[in-house]
């Protein structure tokens, strides 16, 4: 086996620093602005739902098994997760057997998720960790909320 000479010694801590710099990169939770860019550079039609500096909300339309579904994308305040939501319109009125059957669909779309609002507004949803998030992971994820929604279509409509 061959000894390390000096000049090896001068490329390990280079390569490493240029590792972790480019690991850093990588993680760095993208923007509001960087959303927007993505979703054009994904070929998506964009519709700015909130241009308020900070809160800044969009949309991108799915045509999924006869419907046109819009997809909102935005970044939670904590600059933590991208949120994918899509309103699917009034909820169901509490004690109402569509509720549960809509709980029981919960195990089937997971990581999405149907919820309701505060104003009684039935949701799906899904967080993406903002870390990492390439234009790939960000067409996979929203094409498997806007499909998830196409397949539930009996248990919300």
């Amino acid at each position: 086996m061959r000894a390390l000479n000096s000049k090896h010694l001068f490329l390990l801590p280079v390569a490493a620093v240029t590792l972790a710099g480019f690991k850093t990169l990588q993680d760095a939770p993208i923007t509001q602005t960087r959303l927007r860019e993505m979703l054009v550079e994904l070929g998506y039609e964009v519709t700015d739902i909130n241009k308020e500096v900070g809160k800044e909300k969009y949309s991108v339309t799915f045509e999924k098994s006869g419907f046109n579904i819009p997809v909102g994308f935005e970044i939670s305040p904590s600059k933590n997760y991208i949120w994918l939501t899509v309103n699917l319109g009034p909820a169901p009125t509490e004690g109402n057997a569509k509720c549960l059957s809509l709980l029981k669909q919960n195990s089937k779309v997971q990581p999405s998720f149907f919820y309701i609002t505060d104003s009684g507004n039935l949701l799906m949803a899904q967080a993406i960790d903002n870390r990492g998030v390439t234009n790939a992971i960000l067409r996979q994820r929203a094409e498997f909320v806007s499909d998830n929604v196409g397949k539930t279509q009996e248990f919300w409509k």
